[in-house]
């Protein structure tokens, strides 16, 4: 059997195959390819990455031809090479393996390989760099996000996942371990839509496994829980006197009660097996479609304590969105989401909250008795430490512990301050040094205030005042300066002599930078100067 007898033999063969397949002789020139193999580029090779079949190959020829004469075992040597799919699709992983064939005219080689489970990526392929460029998006997926080829290629892949938390959970996966990674991603179509889709991705590694690009496909899918959802939850949903709804994984919603719907004025057939973006406007959607991904994410119950009604801002509700796990509680299929209206309660706390301001400048931070931030007042600190409210801030404001802001050096005060403030209903006063969203620290004033008649619950009220412009007026120079200017001395003698101490006193509190007590207590009572002016250089603010 010549070479030819042995491609006519195999071709019809190969060419079954949904992997790509080849024919070689023992100089490296292809004799056939099979169709997946053609389509990969315009020569069979010539999208092979790094490009060294054909040396591989070449080396197990040689080897084949040193072997001792008589052993006719065909050997087979796998390797595996990057491959860079057509179209954009994408670049994947394909394990070779390949056999070499005495023939009457030398040997001939066939070759065959094996994608890893990302498939050939005929779907909607796409191949992003470490960097976090998109390097490749193929026709198909630019299509079902709305954009062109050149509104996602060389662009940053975070701007197109819904959240950035989804894109993080992935690469750590990919970084994490080296096998083909599945599951379920919502991307941001370009007309701010979600899409949620199921991916199959992989790390593409060289040689000395170092990651060269992530790359993979996205498949539409049909989520086969829904009508699960919908038949075991919509009796649940209907007899809940609050509002209350359920969602797939999809975010379309498959149950929603008679309240759900008169609180955003729409009939059942505008809400069911739809998401909140195709019924709400895009902006007041965001919030509850992020909300909703990162209960299917973190596979946890969120609670909002606080929020906004979208579309009536007077309204208020205390939001819980609750996993619904398949029956072996592995995977995260639908939440369940009700919504309790809280509007007096919130009315009350706000007036509160009002009075507790003493100022302007003051801002009121609601937190839990576990130091969790629940909720603020509207006014912020400059520059800010929690950001300027939206209209519907209750969304994202972070739930992390107060203390997660504060600097380390001040964290056993405030630990005693809070105790004191929770534990023993004692209003405390302290100082203490804030991070600010420019990465510096801001000191503040705070007071704490202990209150649980709104929602029969524990609850801290911090009235927070910056003092940060204040600090370098309380220091002992500045401190003597306004002694001189408030018992009208013009020197450090004359001050002395109104104080009845020596003239060395004055220097050596100016040098230690502590100013007693009673020097303060003596010029406020006999001139009749505030003694928060005196120490803190401001009238009407105490300090």
């Amino acid at each position: 059997m010549n070479s030819s007898d042995l491609v006519a033999f195999y071709a019809p063969r190969l060419e079954s195959m949904p992997d790509p397949a080849l024919v070689m002789n023992q100089d490296g020139d292809v004799l056939y390819a099979n169709s997946t193999l053609r389509e990969m580029g315009n020569t069979p090779l010539g999208a092979l990455a790094p490009g060294n079949i054909t040396e591989e190959l070449r080396s197990m020829v040689r080897g084949r031809e040193r072997e001792a004469p008589g052993d006719d075992r065909p050997p087979v040597r796998e390797f595996r090479l990057r491959v860079v799919l057509p179209d954009g699709a994408g670049t994947r992983h394909v394990n070779w393996k390949c056999a070499a064939v005495p023939t009457s005219d030398g040997i001939t080689i066939l070759a065959w390989g094996t994608f890893r489970s990302t498939g050939p990526g005929r779907e909607m392929g796409f191949t992003v760099l470490p960097s976090g460029i998109i390097q490749a998006a193929s026709p198909a997926l630019c299509a079902v996000c709305g954009y062109s080829r050149d509104e996602l290629v060389g662009r940053p892949a975070r701007q197109f996942y819904y959240t950035a938390a989804s894109r993080r959970r992935i690469v750590n996966q990919l970084n994490e371990r080296s096998e083909v990674e599945n599951g379920a991603v919502t991307l941001r179509r370009k007309d701010g839509s979600p899409l949620t889709l199921w991916y199959s991705a992989e790390a593409i590694r060289d040689a000395e496994g170092r990651i060269r690009a992530y790359s993979g496909y996205f498949q539409e899918r049909p989520f086969p829980f829904s009508s699960k959802l919908a038949s075991e939850f919509t009796r649940i949903v209907d007899a809940l006197p609050d509002l209350a709804w359920v969602c797939g994984r999809d975010l379309r919603i498959v149950a929603a009660n008679q309240a759900y719907l008169q609180a955003y004025g729409r009939a059942r057939h505008d809400v069911i097996d739809r998401t909140e973006y195709d019924f709400l406007e895009p902006r007041q959607a965001r919030f509850p479609i992020e909300a909703a991904i990162k209960v299917f994410e973190e596979k946890q119950e969120l609670l909002h304590p606080a929020v906004p009604h979208l579309t009536d801002p007077r309204v208020w509700y205390r939001v819980i969105r609750r996993p619904i796990f398949d029956d072996d509680r592995q995977e995260v299929i639908g939440l369940l989401g009700i919504a309790q209206d809280i509007s007096a309660k919130v009315l009350q706390e706000n007036a509160f909250m009002e009075q507790l301001r003493g100022g302007e400048g003051d801002v009121v931070v609601v937190t839990d008795d576990q130091g969790r931030i629940l909720r603020r007042s509207a006014q912020t600190l400059n520059p800010s430490i929690f950001g300027r409210p939206e209209a519907f801030d209750a969304y994202t404001l972070d739930m992390r512990p107060v203390l997660d802001l504060l600097h380390a050096e001040d964290l056993p005060k405030v630990r005693q301050a809070m105790h004191n403030a929770l534990r023993e209903h004692r209003e405390q006063h302290l100082e203490c040094r804030i991070r600010n969203q420019a990465g510096e620290y801001s000191t503040v004033l705070t007071r704490l205030v202990f209150n649980d008649t709104f929602y029969g619950e524990p609850r801290m009220y911090a009235v927070v005042r910056d003092i940060s412009g204040q600090v370098g007026l309380r220091t002992a120079p500045m401190v003597i300066e306004r002694l001189r200017q408030a018992s009208g001395a013009r020197t450090d003698r004359e001050l002395a002599s109104f104080l009845n101490v020596s003239a060395a006193a004055i220097s050596n509190a100016r040098k230690s930078g502590r100013i007693p007590p009673d020097w303060l207590i003596d010029t406020g009572l006999r001139t009749g100067r505030s003694i928060d002016w005196l120490v803190c250089g401001t009238q009407a603010l105490p300090c």
